[in-house]
C-alpha cells in the first residue's frame, strides 16, 4: 500500500524509469527539443550508481500500455506539469497495474501533492526540485528502507553539482533526430499525397528518408536548415511573483539566484556542439540576464560560435543598455514576456516593469540590431477593447520578430486560479489543459466565463498577421526544420 515502509532488499541494482509527460509541441509534430527535466535527472541517478532508462509519452507511436511495457524500471518516476495531468495519471495507473513503485514530480506534483497521494496510485511524491532527493529516494528502496513519508520536500539542488555534461546512452537512444519518418509524418510535413510519398519510401518497411524530402523542391519541403537544439539552464531562481506564473513561485525554488559556473556552461555548450552538430540553444532561465556572467556567455557566443543561435527570456526591466551592448552582433533572439501594454493589466498581473519600459526595451533591441518576440497573454478575466487597443498600437510601433499570443490557462498554484475560482469564473476547475485558439474556435467558449473569446480570437488572428519571420516551421521527433530568412 502507498505510504508503507516495506522491508525487501533489492537483490540487484534498483532501474528506474524517468517518464516525461507532456503535451505535444504542435499538432502532428509532436517534439523539437529534448526536455531537460529527465536527462538531467537520469544523470544525478546514473552517478549515484542507478541505471535509468526515458521514456517520453509524446514519441510514443504504439499504445502507451505498450510502450511501457517495453520498459523495464522497478521504479517509475513521472514528471509533469498541470496541463498533462490527465495522462501522468494514466502512465501511474498501467505502472500499478504491472506492480512498479511510482513517484511523481514536477510542477503539479509540487502544487497540489495532495490530489496524488488521494489517487491512491503514486508510491511517493518529490515537491519542488529532485536532483539531490530522488537519488537518495531510489536508494532507500533498493536498501529496503523506504521512507513512511509519501511526500518529500525536495531539497534545493546545488548548482556546483551540476552534471557536466548531461548525456549517455539513454538520451541517445530516445532523443536522437530522426534519418527516416514515417510516409504519414512525410505527408504531413510536405503537403504530397500518400500515394506521392509513398514513391519517396525506398525501405521494406516503407519509411521515408529524411535526406529524400530535403531533396524536393521548396514549395513542396522548404527547409534548407536544420536546427539541433539543446535547453541550456545558466541558472535558477526568479524575484517576481507573477499572478497567472507556475513555476517560479516559492514552493517551487529558492526565490534568491542561483547560477551556474560559466566554465561549466562553456563546456555544455560546446560539448552538444561537437558531438551533435547542436546549432539552436534555448536558454531556459526565467530571467537570463539576471545570470551574473551573461556578458561573457554573451561574447562567448559571439566570439567562438557565431553560427550558433541562441534564445532566452527577458523582462524589459531587465534588459539594460549593457545586456543590448553585450548582444550587438550576436546570432540570438530576445523572447520579452510583455504580456500586454495595458497599464492596468499589467498592474493586475503584477508583471514587472511599465509601458515606459517596454518601449525602452524594443528600442535597446532597434539600436543594436537585436531580434526579439513578443510574449502576449490574453483572455485575462476583466480586459476590454481598449486594452487590447493599446497592444496592437504598441506591436505595431515597436514591431516585433515575432509576436507570440498566448490563451489564459489558469494553473492550479497561481493567483490567477485561485481568483478564478474563488469568484466562480473556472468553466471546470478540474480542466488544466491549455486551451488553443483552434480548440475555442471549435468547441464556441474557452476556460473561463466571462470572457468575450470571439474577441479574443480577432485579436489572436491580428497579432498573428504582424509576425515578420516569414517562416514555415516543420518539426519531426527532435528536427526542427526551417528555411534560411
Amino acid at each position: 500500500m502507498a505510504g508503507e515502509t516495506t522491508s525487501r532488499f533489492w537483490e540487484e541494482v534498483v532501474k528506474v524509469t524517468l517518464a516525461f509527460v507532456a503535451e505535444p509541441e504542435q499538432v502532428g509534430f509532436p517534439l523539437w527539443t529534448a526536455p531537460l527535466t529527465t536527462p538531467l535527472l537520469a544523470s544525478c541517478l546514473t552517478a549515484a550508481g542507478h541505471e535509468v532508462e526515458l521514456l517520453d509519452t509524446r514519441l510514443c507511436e504504439a499504445p502507451l500500455a505498450d510502450e511501457l511495457a517495453a520498459t523495464s524500471g522497478d521504479v517509475v518516476a513521472i514528471s509533469f506539469m498541470s496541463h498533462s495531468r490527465d495522462e501522468a495519471f494514466e502512465v501511474a495507473a498501467l505502472c500499478r497495474e504491472q506492480g512498479r513503485i511510482t513517484i511523481g514530480g514536477g510542477a503539479h506534483p509540487t502544487v497540489l501533492p495532495g490530489e496524488l497521494v488521494d489517487s491512491g496510485l503514486f508510491d511517493h511524491v518529490v515537491r519542488g526540485e529532485g536532483e539531490r532527493t530522488l537519488p537518495r529516494l531510489v536508494t532507500d528502496i533498493e536498501r529496503g528502507r523506504r521512507p513512511e513519508e509519501q511526500v518529500l520536500q525536495g531539497e534545493p539542488f546545488d548548482l556546483l553539482d551540476y552534471p557536466q555534461p548531461r548525456d549517455d546512452a539513454a538520451y541517445r537512444d530516445v532523443y536522437r533526430p530522426p534519418s527516416f519518418v514515417s510516409t504519414s509524418r512525410a505527408a504531413s510535413l510536405t503537403g504530397l499525397t500518400a500515394e506521392a510519398v509513398a514513391e519517396l519510401a525506398s525501405r521494406d518497411d516503407g519509411l521515408v528518408d529524411v535526406d529524400a524530402l530535403r531533396g524536393l523542391s521548396a514549395e513542396r519541403f522548404p527547409a534548407t536548415r536544420e536546427f539541433r537544439s539543446i535547453y541550456l539552464e545558466l541558472g535558477r531562481g526568479c524575484p517576481f511573483h507573477c499572478r497567472y506564473c507556475t513555476i517560479q513561485n516559492d514552493w517551487f525554488a529558492p526565490k534568491a539566484g542561483r547560477a551556474r559556473p560559466l566554465a561549466d556552461v562553456v563546456a555544455e555548450v560546446r560539448y552538444f556542439v561537437d558531438r551533435y552538430d547542436t546549432n539552436y540553444v534555448i536558454l531556459v532561465d526565467s530571467i537570463a540576464p539576471a545570470y551574473p556572467d551573461f556578458a561573457r556567455f554573451a561574447e562567448f557566443m559571439k566570439t567562438d560560435l557565431p553560427d550558433v543561435e541562441f534564445s532566452f527570456n527577458c523582462t524589459s526591466t531587465h534588459f539594460t543598455p549593457a545586456v543590448a551592448e553585450a548582444l550587438a552582433g550576436a546570432n540570438c533572439l530576445v523572447w520579452f514576456g510583455f504580456e500586454t501594454a495595458s497599464p492596468r493589466l499589467l498592474r493586475a498581473l503584477r508583471k514587472p516593469g511599465n509601458a515606459r519600459t517596454q518601449l525602452r526595451a524594443t528600442e535597446l533591441c532597434a539600436e543594436h540590431g537585436i531580434r526579439f518576440g513578443a510574449n502576449l497573454l490574453l483572455g485575462v478575466p476583466g480586459e476590454t477593447t481598449e486594452d487590447y487597443e493599446l497592444t496592437m498600437e504598441f506591436l505595431a510601433e515597436t514591431r516585433p520578430h515575432s509576436p507570440n499570443p498566448n490563451i489564459l490557462t489558469p494553473l492550479p498554484g497561481t493567483d490567477t486560479y485561485r481568483r478564478c475560482l474563488d469568484e466562480g469564473l473556472l468553466r471546470d476547475p478540474g480542466h488544466y489543459r491549455s486551451w488553443t485558439a483552434d480548440q475555442i474556435r471549435t468547441r464556441g467558449h474557452g476556460p473561463l466565463l466571462g470572457v468575450d473569446y470571439d474577441r479574443v480570437l480577432s485579436y489572436h488572428r491580428r497579432m498573428l498577421e504582424l509576425d515578420r519571420t516569414g517562416e514555415v516551421v516543420h518539426v519531426e521527433r527532435g528536427c526542427h526544420l526551417k528555411p534560411h530568412e
